[in-house]
């Protein structure tokens, strides 16, 4: 299996637990959206754009709502779910044009305005080749992960129809499962219209009469698949890596929990740079914060290494998931994530004790 074809097969595991919820929902979409976009590529170290990239593109949306009467679905203010697809043309990318691919997830933060999260697939037009493409050192296939996160504010207009902007962060990254694998990360601004049912965009208050806030230590195992970033470009071998979180996980409310851990990540293909004996398995203190529908589990975590590795260039790293929550344990799909790019995608497993 080629690398693009593995980065396709993690994207749609990533996304698949959005689907339940969308296609339950309703059988059929309740609202769809059109947009125009604009922005301009962030700069990271070394990057050959330094911030003279600018972007424009349209995107479309097809919405399904929750509409049932559950309690989490009443306290999210009954989301949507949706899928959407999108292209923005990047002046001056050696790595070409983006489209993108995604499921994502839309629900009321306060009043009018919206929290906003999409993770699928995103395609370069031109990406690394000996032939003909060599300077692109930054994405090495063609298919990649693409992960957003932004804000969305809406101005009901006549009509069911709804003005929205939105400001988003978008980051494209494949997981070093193919090289190169640096990364490319996006300010975008949206405008766009969405056609669909007028409602109350307030959170309503409820009551969960039967839960108990409880806190609980747990152990979470993370392993995971990359290519080395120091072997030679012509030379294609995945080696292991992976984390092992050992922890304490506070539920203060059905829809909320947060914990801190110990991280202890291993990344095989470091021992190819590090010094002579050097074992390198690098300590991390982690914070996280879940946000809960029925079994589907978002998890946004921020780490940081508790020594100096001159292999690890940044102190600070971030943690990306979706699970599925089982009784006291947890499996999904989750990334590490630098600054520009991700540094690998984890198969995660985890249990409460």
């Amino acid at each position: 299996m080629k690398g693009s074809r593995r980065v396709v097969l993690v994207a749609l595991l990533f996304t698949f637990p959005l689907s339940p919820f969308a296609f339950t929902a309703h059988g059929q979409p309740s609202h769809y959206s059109f947009s125009a976009t604009s922005g301009k590529v962030i700069a990271t170290n070394g990057s050959p754009f330094n911030g003279k990239s600018p972007t424009v593109g349209i995107d479309a949306a097809l919405y399904w709502q929750q509409t049932d009467s559950s309690a989490c679905a009443l306290f999210w203010d009954q989301p949507f779910f949706g899928l959407r697809t999108n292209y923005a043309h990047v002046f001056n990318a050696v790595a070409g044009d983006r489209i993108g691919l995604a499921g994502f997830l839309q629900g009321t933060l306060v009043g009018h305005l919206d929290w906003t999260y999409s993770v699928g697939l995103s395609f370069y037009t031109r990406p690394y080749s000996h032939f003909p493409n060599p300077k692109n050192d930054y994405i090495g296939s063609v298919a990649n992960c693409l992960i957003d996160l932004g804000l969305l504010y809406n101005i009901p207009l006549p009509s069911d129809n709804t003005l929205f902007l939105s400001a988003k962060v978008v980051h494209s990254s494949n997981g070093y499962l193919y090289k190169p694998n640096h990364g490319l990360n996006y300010m975008q601004l949206e405008v766009g219209l969405r056609r669909g049912p007028q409602r109350e965009r307030s959170r309503q208050r409820v009551d969960f009469p039967s839960f108990v806030p409880s806190g609980a230590p747990f152990v979470m195992v993370a392993p995971a698949l990359v290519q080395s970033r120091y072997d030679p470009l012509t030379v294609i071998r995945y080696y292991p890596a992976y984390t092992v979180q050992l922890g304490y996980i506070q539920h203060v409310h059905p829809c909320f929990s947060y914990g801190a851990a110990l991280d202890l990540s291993y990344n095989f293909t470091h021992r190819l740079l590090a010094p002579s004996g050097e074992w390198p398995v690098y300590p991390a203190a982690s914070v996280f914060g879940d946000c809960q529908w029925g079994p589907l589990v978002l998890r946004l975590g921020l780490a940081r290494y508790l020594a100096y590795y001159p292999l690890n260039w940044e102190p600070y790293y971030e943690r990306v998931g979706l699970y599925y929550r089982f009784g006291r344990q947890m499996a999904g799909v989750g990334m590490k994530v630098h600054y520009d790019h991700i540094d690998y995608i984890e198969w995660t497993w985890a249990i409460e004790l």
